[in-house]
């Protein structure tokens, strides 16, 4: 886990440093004042024995990288403690916005497939994916934020193409990622390749815009007149 020094209680003993000595990773340096610096990118998911092993307890550690990140500037003095604590709100919402947004996407089965996307009553977004699949890991972050952008008025949702076979096979799906966009049991737009979020967000607002026009388009129903 990612880990700090800080310098208000390290005793800067660099001849000393017991967690140097021991840090599997080799993160620990000393800089010209003599201030033990820690590479935090190194620390990958190490459990940190170093704090144990720090005689001025002035190894601070942080396994989410937001609060690591406020946590770091804060003890370097980047921040004050005002906008450390603005700086948390705001990773806090953003946080809670990419938990709704990844609870927006749905994964669709070929079992619900038919409920899910072609019962639909507002336009579905359709990601044919898998795992192994570097674009798609990609892509999945700005899937999820774009679709908790548009819920209520198109909906998201995924299709592993390794558990799903038979739905990529009956939409010939030879290459992923690979976007669909039905609109009941049509498909009306779509896109093959990792789309870039302004990509992702055109594709839906082309989507919503000739929706929209076929509606104007569309005669109002003229209401049936009572029999005399």
């Amino acid at each position: 886990m990612p880990a700090v020094v800080d310098p208000a209680r390290c005793n800067r003993n660099w001849a000393q440093c017991f967690p140097a000595k021991i840090c599997p990773q080799g993160a620990f340096s000393v800089d010209s004042e003599g201030l033990v610096q820690i590479a935090f990118d190194l620390c990958g998911e190490c459990p940190g024995p170093c704090v144990n092993f720090c005689d001025g307890y002035a190894i601070r550690y942080e396994r989410d990288p937001g609060e690591f990140d406020i946590m770091r500037r804060q003890l370097l003095g980047e921040l004050s403690e005002d906008d450390a604590l603005q700086a948390r709100k705001e990773l806090a919402q953003a946080q809670a916005e990419a938990r709704k947004a990844q609870a927006a996407v749905r994964e669709v089965t070929v079992e619900n497939f038919q409920a899910e996307v072609l019962e639909s009553d507002i336009p579905v977004v359709v990601d044919f994916w898998a795992p192994w699949c570097g674009p798609c890991k990609k892509m999945a972050p700005i899937f999820e934020e774009v679709a908790g952008k548009y819920a209520g008025r198109v909906k998201f949702v995924k299709v592993n193409t390794e558990d799903q076979p038979q739905l990529a096979a009956h939409f010939r799906i030879t290459s992923i990622p690979t976007l669909m966009v039905f609109h009941g049991p049509r498909v009306i737009d779509g896109a093959i390749g990792a789309l870039p979020r302004a990509q992702l967000v055109a594709l839906v607002e082309r989507v919503l815009a000739s929706l929209s026009m076929q509606q104007q388009a569309s005669p109002a129903e003229t209401p049936a007149k009572p029999a005399d």
